[in-house]
C-alpha cells in the first residue's frame, strides 16, 4: 500500500513571482494546497524533504500527512509536479487534500514478473503499458502492481482487465478493460526479393550473346 510521508509546510505571506523565486534560491519549493476540506492556501516546503518524500517505492503517488505552520496534518496527493528542464530542480506543485474514504485517480506502474518462465518460441516480450490508470482510497493505494507472464508464448496478451485481481478491495481500472499490457510478438521474418523463374532465364540467354567488346 502507498506509503504516508509527513512533511511541513509554511503559509506563503505574499504569493507571486519575486516571491517564488526568493523561495527557490532558499532551498524552498512554492506549491498550493487546496481540496476536501481545506481552504486554498499558498504554502511552500522544503526542496530536500520534498526530493526524500517521494523518494521511496511509491514515489510521486506518495501520500503526505502535510503541516502547514505546525498545525493538524492535512491528508493530500501530490499533484502538477514541475521540474526545471535542464537542472531538473523543482519549480511548483500541487498538494491536493483528499478524503481516506472517497476513491481517487491514480497512476500506478506495472511490473512484470516471471519473466524467466515465458514460453517464447523465439518470440520476444512487448510491454506496452507500463502504467495504468486507477480509482482507490488514498490509503490503499499500491506503489505498483506486479503482472505474471508465466506461460505466455506467441500471440498471448494480458489486457487491463487481468490487473483486475491484483487490485485492493473497492478499487477499479479507470480505463477500457480491453486495452493491451503486454504481448509476446512473433519474430520478424527476413524477407527475400524472389527473381521470377522466366526474367532470370531471359538475363542468362542475354548474357550468353552478348559479343565481347
Amino acid at each position: 500500500m502507498s506509503t504516508q510521508v509527513r512533511l511541513s509546510a509554511a503559509r506563503r505571506e505574499t504569493p507571486g513571482k519575486s516571491d517564488a523565486g526568493r523561495l527557490r534560491r532558499a532551498g524552498r519549493v512554492p506549491a498550493a494546497l487546496y481540496g476536501v476540506g481545506v481552504t486554498p492556501t499558498a504554502v511552500s516546503v522544503d526542496a530536500r524533504e520534498l526530493s526524500q518524500a517521494i523518494r521511496g517505492p511509491a514515489g510521486t503517488n506518495a501520500l503526505v500527512a502535510l503541516e502547514v505552520d505546525g498545525g493538524a496534518p492535512v491528508l493530500a496527493v501530490l499533484r502538477d509536479l514541475h521540474r526545471h528542464p535542464i537542472k531538473g530542480s523543482f519549480i511548483h506543485l500541487d498538494f491536493v487534500a483528499v478524503d481516506a474514504d472517497a476513491l481517487i485517480d491514480v497512476d500506478v506502474p506495472v511490473h512484470l514478473v516471471d519473466e524467466d518462465r515465458l514460453e517464447r518460441d523465439g518470440g520476444y516480450l512487448n510491454h506496452v503499458r507500463h502504467v495504468v490508470p486507477i480509482r482507490v482510497r488514498p490509503l490503499d493505494t499500491p506503489d505498483y502492481l506486479e503482472l505474471s507472464v508465466a506461460g505466455m508464448g506467441i500471440g498471448d496478451v494480458r489486457r487491463l482487465g487481468d490487473l483486475v485481481a491484483l487490485l485492493p478491495d473497492g478499487a477499479e481500472i479507470a480505463d477500457d478493460a480491453d486495452r493491451v499490457v503486454v504481448t509476446i510478438n512473433a519474430p520478424a521474418v527476413a524477407v527475400e526479393t524472389a527473381v521470377p523463374a522466366a526474367e532470370a532465364a531471359a538475363g542468362e540467354a542475354e548474357a550468353g550473346g552478348a559479343e565481347p567488346a
